[in-house]
């Protein structure tokens, strides 16, 4: 503001510019400083909230895509695969198959469920099964087949994700576990002990 050009100039135009006092341009400094804060925060919310909107909706995508992939599929053979290279969201998924071991009894097993874990430890057999299914159907029928084959149950814990059982007849004791999990499968554990 040295320069005498500039202040005649800026004189000219706005005689009272020139006159305003420091506290009103530190005021007025602090507003546009507040402004521009309050602006970063709101573009920071705003792209939070878009970010939890786009995952939401990216959530259900995968069944879509694996639909509109079986339908392209049934039109076109070969399709899939072809397209799993470009994409692996659509590659498909290899078939589960059941890990070495026996099932072991009184109750069969759930039918869409596939023995992922098979475990023996002394007179301990440890089973798990998993797969994709109603976690409630799964519960229901494991919990009726053995009070169909005369097994007291006891509820050892229960929430509205995993559920422990134990079961007994005489000298067999059984440990029935279920768990919900992520994308609408559930696993199931037995672990019988032996007399």
């Amino acid at each position: 503001m040295n320069n005498p050009a500039f202040a005649a100039l800026a004189a000219q135009f706005a005689p009272r510019f020139l006159q305003v006092r420091r506290g009103t341009w530190i005021s007025i400094g602090l507003g546009l400083m507040t402004l521009f804060v309050m602006l970063i925060w709101a573009a920071v919310s705003l792209f939070g909230w878009l970010w939890g909107q786009g995952k939401s909706l990216t959530e259900g995508a995968p069944e879509a895509v694996r639909i509109i992939a079986s339908q392209l599929e049934q039109a076109v053979p070969g399709a899939r695969e072809t397209l799993g290279d470009l994409v692996p969201a659509l590659k498909p998924e290899p078939p589960p198959r059941d890990v070495s071991g026996t099932d072991i009894g009184p109750v069969t097993r759930y039918p869409s469920l596939v023995r992922s874990h098979w475990h023996r430890d002394g007179p301990e057999i440890t089973v798990r099964y998993a797969g994709r299914a109603n976690y409630t159907t799964v519960l229901d029928h494991y919990t009726q087949s053995f009070a169909t084959q005369g097994y007291a149950q006891s509820v050892m814990s229960a929430t509205p994700e995993a559920e422990a059982h134990e079961y007994r007849k005489g000298d067999d004791r059984v440990r029935f576990e279920i768990t919900r999990l992520p994308q609408g499968k559930v696993k199931a554990t037995i672990v019988a002990i032996l007399p």
